[in-house]
């Protein structure tokens, strides 16, 4: 049976004006779109204190869901200036642990390098950072990495480079599909062996054609194991146009699997 699920940034607009908390989120995944599985945008969080992120772990298990993924901002591994650095480091040890108490499949920590080109220094710290988060992960049962959306990630010779000299199974890509700078022809094919999240949004993949089912036989043949998600980014009428979206993906999906 495949898993589908919505990132919680398509709802980032009723969010943004207090119509949707996480909770309302969780709450519309079960019993508006029949889906157990969440994908989590950190910047729903109202808080990090326990008692709150205590709150959101009893509900996923009283509600029978799974975080497919924790998405985090705020937490990436490289920065210019080392003090930012390592607040951002402490920041990605407190999620790593906030993972470790949900359950979740996938963890998304940001490389934070904003140019294609890498610097020697830039890469082998994000390789020794991630080395570390990966080994925690692989410790409590989940997996961690960067996502495509920063420009460094959107290069997938990069993120080949990257998941080659990590070496570990707790690594891998959170992926926007068909979201490159570099090398789009050929982007996805690269990275869907390592791929442990997709998430697809109609800003970078044609949903009306053949592309969509393209790209989801693409992950399949890859041998792709994580959740179907999706990702709107469009900002009004959130509801209805998650729901078209949802629709599109699991026909595609249950066409080839």
């Amino acid at each position: 049976m495949s898993d589908f699920s919505i990132g919680s940034w398509s709802f980032h607009a009723l969010f943004n004006s207090g119509k949707m908390s996480l909770f309302g989120y969780l709450e519309s995944l079960k019993y508006r779109y029949h889906l157990r599985h969440a994908d989590i945008w950190n910047g729903m969080l109202l808080s990090t204190e326990d008692d709150y992120i205590q709150s959101i772990k009893d509900t996923l298990v009283e509600e029978g869901m799974t975080v497919a993924n924790l998405a985090v901002d705020g937490a990436d591994v490289w920065n210019d200036d080392p003090a930012v650095r390592e607040r951002n480091h402490q920041k990605a040890l407190l999620y790593l642990d906030i993972a470790r108490r949900w359950g979740v499949q996938t963890l998304r920590i940001d490389m934070g390098i904003n140019s294609v080109e890498m610097s020697d220094e830039q890469y082998e710290f994000c390789v020794s950072r991630y080395r570390e988060y990966v080994q925690f992960a692989n410790d409590h049962g989940f997996l961690v990495g960067p996502q495509t959306h920063q420009q460094a990630a959107q290069s997938p010779r990069n993120l080949e480079r990257l998941n080659n000299d990590i070496s570990t199974p707790g690594f891998g890509i959170i992926l926007n599909v068909n979201r490159w700078l570099k090398d789009k022809e050929i982007g996805d094919e690269i990275v869907a062996p390592f791929t442990i999240h997709a998430q697809f949004d109609r800003a970078f993949v044609d949903f009306t054609g053949s592309e969509l089912r393209h790209k989801v036989q693409l992950l399949h043949q890859a041998g792709y194991q994580g959740c179907w998600s999706m990702e709107f980014r469009g900002g009004a009428d959130e509801y209805l146009e998650v729901e078209r979206d949802l629709i599109d993906i699991r026909q595609a999906v249950r066409s080839i699997t």
